[in-house]
């Protein structure tokens, strides 16, 4: 890391206005500010390779066209610099980045990219800052992101008038899924006089009413420096992203003032109730599936103080299953879970406190509000214990001082966290200040009336507040599609023939566009020779702990000690295998060790950062039906706390207790709504599970335990009465004795060297209490039976979800560098063309499963169904002609390794190669792997797709998730491949 500009210090057009060491964080902030536009910059100077850059802008709607999210989607569609159709989709595939995206937020759209490759990294800085700041939006692109009218036959006038757009079916599938209508529908009601009270996604009903004109306003209105907020964090010098981001960008422009600060919300001078509905197919039972939330506007962004203490107090309130409110809603059997969203929430300028429950009916509004009200008076009255209080300062620490990155860089998550108060209250310090922060919550909470007062003041003596009942109504999507159809007729009435063939010229035209390949020549790409053509060694110093195979990691984690526990599943019987993933949610859950499960949650809370059970299968390197079935227990904890973390796990494993009947069915009843809201927003992947059930046994078991199967057995089980329940609490109890003993086990720590050491005695002690038990068997090959090749399930959503996946080969086969070229081949090259571009779903996708030996062809909230389908046909023929340019292979191979050497966190480095020693994915392996990629060639390419894909076709199946009309729309087509359909 180079030397930091001091405060006062010019460069580059910029001036340095503060440079603040987060010692806690291991980070230098520097804030800067372009003195000629007025654009806003923080930097985050530390150690780290992967860098980030993003720029965001303030863009508040003023109505629910979704003009912000299009705008978001087309500004990625062409620039100035690089006039290409596609640039953002083009350099994914040239390029080793570690994040790249766009998002659109209820007030600010942000365009952030993350690379560990320093021309890469530039590369995608200056593709970024051309077109957030000279978009083309071309009419054209507009059209097919957004939203246009269009025959069913593009190219015939005389079929039906539809509205199509990627945008328009991304936000019919988003406001099909109840979870997401709720925010929508809460802010509408919160926010009456400001921007949040708009969907800034869009409305269905209300994007066709956008304009290309009022886009480019939009953009001409916002997308100005002034209107700016750059973010750059990593170990690249900072002067580098100044010069580049001046030059590129802000020396083209003027000053300005702009318009974009969102004001304060009026307050309400009393509480208020609203209702809204969601879909729900004529053929589900509505009874339980309503939502009732409470709401409350709640202090201002620029309040730093206050903002943290109210997240200090939606912990108290809310944190865990001991936490009082949290326990009287779920053991008033009003609902079956909390609502989505529940918690506070501070990226707004006015920052919001919601709770609430789901799984409830409509007539029950009265008596959820009035349990939280009641709740919240007896609270202040009692306040909490002083136990309670430092837990929840605990886990104020442990998440601030984390070093995430496994999902999205840590540098991105940082700016996240200080984003909102960045952009209303030009503080983006505060956030970051751990130390201080803490500091200041541990001497007002000294105070036992702190936190009660706290909820007087902006809970219970605030009128701010909304209570909303979503409730479904099976005639609720008739009545949009009516809406729908009523446009349509009335924009076909007033459509002239010449009109009409306007439509059908533009149709053609923009099918011409993308069918004709782009010219991607003026984008920067990498070659070859920027790939490290080394696997990257993760060390580790293998012992045995209590007999027990012990992998230990030196990681910078920040004070965090990371604990993995594996416990071999294999020869588990068979009528307790489907139980294990419930088995694994229920374990952190309940009693143990003579202890009831409020005392055991409230342990958790005040000693861990988190501990989190789940199923895992280790499939064999050279044999697709051979597999290890297994536990994997993950548990975090500050470095001080490693002994109570190992202690409190010795009781979880050795006692658990599963008698309280109760419990369990509050954590079933729970776990059943969280899968069932997952369908919309996983629909991909649910579906490419029920295909790949057909092909190995590893796949079979893997749909079972998070497949459909298992939200069907989990709908099974919270139904079960006393008698029931009482027969699988014992299954519970046989699961734990048999799998949850040192002979089955094997342990990895990851943590920083000086804590090795503190670990060792807390660790043997817990591998030591374990019961023997006896080791389990080798895992055997699997019967290959296999039920029908394609499965359709008809679930509440408007859209499809369309799998095809092929069983191939072996992770230590020669082809399997080939084959996962070729998915990166098939959805940069094929699929996203024919499946987003031309057939208007928001996403079509190809991805190979390597450990697994399954490629798969995927769409995502897709208009089609059986269109979907001949696309997966075509492109199988696509990749067997082996028609790919030496451009198209390099690019391919760039984004196989983007993928493969994505940054992981430090926990998360150390999990990984413990999964991979435990696979016996060895390090000859995994070279060989990526020798093979490097060395494809266009025959090696189109060989491997005739021998596994056209030829390997008898191997493939479908898996379909979708609503009621499209799937009897195909259902003739589909009956006669055979294909089983299902309802949960």
């Amino acid at each position: 890391m180079s030397s930091l500009p001091a405060a006062g210090h010019r460069q580059h057009g910029f001036i340095i206005t503060a440079v603040t060491p987060v010692a806690e964080l291991n980070v230098t902030l520097v804030q800067a500010v372009h003195e000629r536009t007025g654009a806003r910059l923080a930097h985050l100077a530390c150690q780290d390779p992967n860098n980030v850059f993003a720029v965001a802008f303030r863009t508040p709607p003023a109505d629910s066209t979704g003009v912000a999210h299009i705008l978001e989607h087309t500004v990625l569609c062409g620039s100035q610099r690089y006039p290409v159709r596609d640039p953002f989709f083009a350099m994914l595939k040239r390029s080793l980045n570690t994040f790249m995206n766009a998002m659109t937020a209820s007030d600010w759209t942000c365009y952030p990219v993350a690379s560990m490759n320093r021309k890469d990294f530039y590369n995608l800085m200056e593709i970024y800052l051309d077109a957030a700041f000279f978009p083309l939006l071309r009419e054209q692109d507009f059209h097919q992101e957004g939203h246009r009218l269009e025959f069913a036959d593009p190219l015939d006038p005389a079929t039906p008038l539809q509205i199509k757009g990627v945008v328009f079916n991304e936000m019919k599938g988003a406001m099909a899924d109840p979870s997401s209508l709720l925010g929508r529908r809460l802010n509408r009601a919160l926010f009456p006089g400001t921007c949040y009270g708009h969907n800034s996604g869009g409305e269905p009903l209300e994007i066709p009413d956008l304009t290309w004109e009022g886009l480019r306003a939009f953009h001409a209105d916002f997308y100005h420096p002034g209107n700016s907020w750059f973010f750059t964090y990593g170990d690249l010098p900072l002067a580098g992203h100044l010069e580049r981001i001046d030059a590129l960008a802000l020396s083209r422009f003027e000053p300005r003032e702009i318009h974009s600060a969102i004001p304060a919300e009026v307050r309400f001078t009393a509480p208020r109730r609203t209702e809204a509905t969601f879909p729900l197919s004529p053929q589900d039972d509505p009874a339980g599936r309503s939502m009732v939330q409470l709401a409350w506007l709640s202090c201002p962004i620029e309040d730093t103080f206050e903002r943290a203490a109210c997240g200090i107090l939606a912990g108290l309130l809310l944190g865990d299953p001991a936490a009082p409110l949290y326990q009287a809603l779920l053991d008033s059997r009003l609902g079956q879970n909390l609502t989505p969203g529940t918690g506070y929430h501070d990226d707004y300028r006015d920052t919001v406190f919601a709770v609430g429950l789901q799984g409830t009916e409509a007539d029950r509004v009265d008596a959820v509000e009035g349990l939280v009200l009641e709740t919240l008076e007896r609270i202040t009255r009692e306040g909490f214990p002083a136990e309670r209080v430092e837990a929840a300062l605990h886990q104020y620490e442990f998440s601030s001082r984390e070093v995430s990155g496994d999902q999205y860089p840590y540098g991105l998550s940082l700016l996240m966290r200080f984003l909102g108060p960045w952009l209303h209250a030009d503080d983006p310090l505060s956030p970051l200040q751990l130390d201080r922060n803490l500091a200041a919550l541990r001497r007002a909470a000294a105070d036992p009336a702190f936190f009660p007062k706290l909820i007087r003041r902006h809970l219970l003596d605030n009128p701010h507040r909304v209570t909303l009942l979503l409730r479904p109504d099976p005639e609720h999507a008739r009545r949009e599609e009516q809406l729908l159809e009523q446009r349509l007729k009335q924009a076909a009435a007033a459509l002239g023939t010449e009109a009409r063939n306007r439509l059908v010229t533009a149709a053609a035209e923009l099918q011409r566009s993308q069918e004709t390949p782009d010219d991607t020549s003026c984008l920067p790409t990498l070659d070859l020779a920027d790939i490290d053509p080394a696997e990257q060694e993760v060390p580790f110093v293998a012992t045995r702990v209590a007999g027990s195979k012990t992998l230990w990691f030196d990681q910078p984690t920040n004070g965090i000690t990371y604990l993995s526990l594996q416990f071999d599943a294999h020869g588990l019987p068979l009528e307790l295998r489907p139980w294990l993933p419930l088995f694994c949610a229920l374990l952190p859950q309940i009693g143990a060790a003579g202890q009831d499960y409020l005392t055991i949650s409230r342990r958790i809370t005040a000693v861990t950062g988190g501990i989190r059970l789940g199923t895992n299968l280790l499939e064999d390197p050279t044999d697709l039906d051979r597999a290890r079935a297994t536990i994997d227990l993950r548990a975090k904890a500050l470095d001080p706390r490693q002994k109570a973390l190992c202690e409190l796990l010795t009781d979880l494993l050795t006692a658990p207790d599963f008698s309280d009947l109760e419990r369990l069915r509050t954590v079933i009843g729970q776990v059943r709504v969280t899968m069932e809201n997952s369908i919309p927003g996983s629909g991909h992947s649910y579906a490419a599970r029920a295909a790949a059930a057909a092909l190995t046994p590893t796949a079979r078991l893997r749909e079972e335990w998070s497949g459909m199967s298992q939200i069907r057995l989990i709908q099974q089980a919270a139904a079960l009465d006393d008698s029931g329940l009482t027969e699988l609490a014992g299954r519970f109890s046989d699961i734990a004795v048999q799998l949850l003993t040192a002979g089955r086990g094997a342990a990895a720590i990851t943590a920083e060297a000086g804590a090795h050491a503190s670990m060792a005695k807390p660790l043997a002690a817990l591998l030591a209490a374990l019961p023997t038990g006896a080791g389990a068997a080798a895992a055997t090959a699997a019967d290959r039976t296999w039920p029908v090749p394609a499965v359709a399930w008809s679930v509440n959503v408007p859209l499809a979800y369309v799998a095809k996946v092929f069983r191939t080969i072996p992770y230590g086969h020669r082809d399997a560098a080939p084959l996962l070229v070729l998915a990166k081949l098939l959805r940069a090259n094929f699929l996203h063309r024919e499946i987003r571009e031309k057939g208007g779903a928001y996403g079509g996708m190809a991805g190979y499963n390597a450990d697994g030996g399954l490629l798969s062809l995927i769409s995502y909230r897709d208009p089609h169904l059986l269109r979907t389908l001949e696309v997966y046909r075509e492109a199988v023929e696509w990749t067997c002609r082996g028609e790919f340019t030496d451009e198209m292979i390099r690019e391919a191979i760039l984004a196989a390794f983007g993928e493969l050497d994505r940054p992981l966190s430090p926990g998360g480095r150390g999990h990984r190669e413990f999964l991979c020693q435990q696979q016996g994915l060895s390090m000859a392996l995994r070279q060989g792997l990526r020798d093979g990629i490097l060395a494809v060639s266009r025959e090696t390419l189109a060989g491997a797709a005739r021998r596994h894909l056209r030829d390997g076709d008898d191997n493939s199946a479908v898996g379909v998730l979708a609503g009621d009309a499209l799937l009897e729309t195909a259902r003739p087509e589909l009956e006669k491949v055979g294909t089983r359909f299902e309802r949960l």
